[in-house]
């Protein structure tokens, strides 16, 4: 997700907190591959020919179940503010941001669905796979919920939190489910990965312009949590049931032999 405001002491940890997936990445795969290993990965990074809907899809799809995730929080749709011009300004400004001098989409799925995905679901299957890929890549959001980084609001208490902190992770298991989806009918582009990560956290930030009373916390019943948990749950059950819980794993293995 995307900053929420962590205090300025605590900008080194979330730093490291976003390059941990790829420098485990690299790392790994130096030791075990080598530099073929290494530039395999590196050119998954700018693999960029892929068909223009799946662009789309994530560019324009992934912003519009955030809004869904929005409004299915009870009392949400009350504090609802009609957009303007502005609101696509804010979305493009957050995505060049995310994707410049941001560090979770580039660096994050670089060790996540560049690394991670392709292996992962090798062992585990497509949904099983991804659901496990998921779960870690929330509970990489740990910090996030407890201790002096947390962002779960100044009346937050250990059982609000740790609701809060499995609402979300499901969401994320949900999104999981949407981006192998995407990736295994791009070959498994990172840079694709990378683009959704950064329109997820970006749409979700521009879209509080639309929803102005709703607090910048992790908090239980909130857009963050439960929103993104219903809707990417219900996102990621359609692809498992319309695909036969492939999510188009045996085009990716075509694509990639």
């Amino acid at each position: 997700m995307g900053d929420l405001g962590a205090p300025s002491p605590a900008r080194l940890f979330v730093a490291l907190g976003g390059f941990g997936p790829a420098v485990s990445a690299f790392l790994v795969l130096a030791i075990t591959s080598g530099t073929p290993g290494v530039l395999h990965l590196l050119r998954s990074i700018v693999h960029w020919r892929v068909a223009l809907r799946w662009y789309l899809v994530g560019l324009i799809g992934i912003p519009l179940l955030n809004l869904f995730a929005y409004l299915v929080v009870p009392g949400t749709f009350s504090d609802f503010v009609a957009p303007d011009s502005r609101l696509l300004q804010v979305y493009m400004s957050e995505m060049a941001i995310s994707l410049t001098i941001g560090i979770a989409p580039v660096w994050e799925e670089i060790g996540w669905r560049g690394f991670a995905l392709s292996r992962i679901q090798r062992l585990h299957g497509p949904v099983v796979g991804t659901l496990i890929l998921g779960a870690l890549w929330g509970f990489w959001h740990l910090p996030f919920f407890f201790g002096p980084l947390a962002r779960t609001g100044p009346n937050s208490t250990w059982v609000s939190a740790t609701i809060a902190l499995v609402e979300f992770s499901i969401g994320l298991m949900g999104l999981s489910v949407v981006m192998t989806w995407i990736l295994n009918n791009c070959g498994g582009s990172t840079l694709l990965a990378i683009l959704i990560h950064a329109a997820f956290d970006s749409s979700g930030l521009a879209l509080v312009a639309m929803f102005p009373s709703t607090p910048p916390y992790y908090l239980p019943v909130h857009y963050q949590t439960l929103g993104i948990a219903i809707v990417f749950s219900i996102a990621a059950l359609v692809l498992i049931a319309a695909t036969r819980g492939d999510l188009s794993y045996q085009r990716y293995q075509r694509d990639v032999a």
